[in-house]
């Protein structure tokens, strides 16, 4: 697969998105490209989710990945949304074992100066900007996470991770860190970190799927109004066998449509 964005090519898919899904979408493409001798597939890196619906807009992309569902303004330029998976969200840590948390508990645990693991070691809050959508994806979440939010960007103390890649990079390197992310970055980068159980259970696509971890992060496929056939192409892979095995390997639950 290719990596740089080019001029449109019949036979040539170009996608980009979320940080989130930045390895998945390779593994996806990678999947798309050997099943259509046709076909090349290429993945535009470090877009996020607005950058790949505005290069989707433009007609530079066929396909935008995205974390966050159109503003009003972008479904007005006849952009076509479709959730196309779900994985489990929640809070990792660099902690070997974090334990367990009640989700009511959960924000004054975040914003609390004090808190520790159980092993009595430090927690260390990683923010993301304030206008990413993981930071609204969090602060909704849980009840008072908003505000706990708002409570630890006060401090000076505090790294801003900018991008995906950089919050579990951060989170990988520091010492009691605290972060949230989705199960599938973690297991598509192969990262060593610990989530907390909530409520007593883990992220897991079983537990997600019989509603006993219900926090989940959606994956939302974007294509013009026209799709171009490679487009549609790529729609109907995601829908078939070989598309959902890919997708649950990745711990994604595939979302019918």
């Amino acid at each position: 697969m290719s990596s740089s964005l080019t001029a449109a090519h019949a036979d040539n898919l170009r996608m980009g998105g979320t940080g989130a899904a930045a390895e998945l979408m390779k593994l996806l493409g990678a999947a798309f490209e050997a099943g259509a001798d046709d076909v090349t597939v290429e993945v535009i890196a470090g877009l996020g989710s607005s950058g790949s619906i505005a290069a989707t807009i433009d007609g530079a992309l066929d396909v935008a990945i995205s974390a966050r569902p159109l503003k009003p303004a972008e479904v007005e330029t006849g952009l076509i949304q479709s959730v196309f998976a779900q994985t489990p969200y929640g809070l990792v840590s660099s902690n070997p074992k974090p334990g367990d948390i009640a989700a009511s508990d959960l924000a004054a645990f975040y914003a609390s100066t004090t808190s520790t693991w159980p092993d009595g070691t430090p927690v260390r809050v990683i923010l993301r900007p304030n206008r990413e959508s993981d930071t609204a994806l969090l602060g909704g979440m849980f009840a008072g996470m908003g505000e706990a939010i708002d409570t630890v960007r006060s401090r000076i103390d505090v790294p801003v991770a900018a991008t995906d890649q950089d919050n579990l990079e951060l989170a990988s390197s520091l010492d009691g860190s605290l972060v949230g992310t989705s199960l599938a970055q973690v297991v598509t980068e192969h990262r060593q970190l610990q989530f907390m159980t909530i409520n007593g259970y883990e992220p897991t696509l079983e537990n997600l799927e019989n509603g006993r971890y219900p926090f989940a992060k959606s994956f939302y496929l974007m294509v013009p109004g026209t799709p171009t056939p490679l487009a549609q192409r790529f729609t109907a892979f995601l829908q078939s066998d070989d598309g959902k095995r890919i997708l649950s390997a990745a711990a994604c639950l595939p979302v019918i449509n």
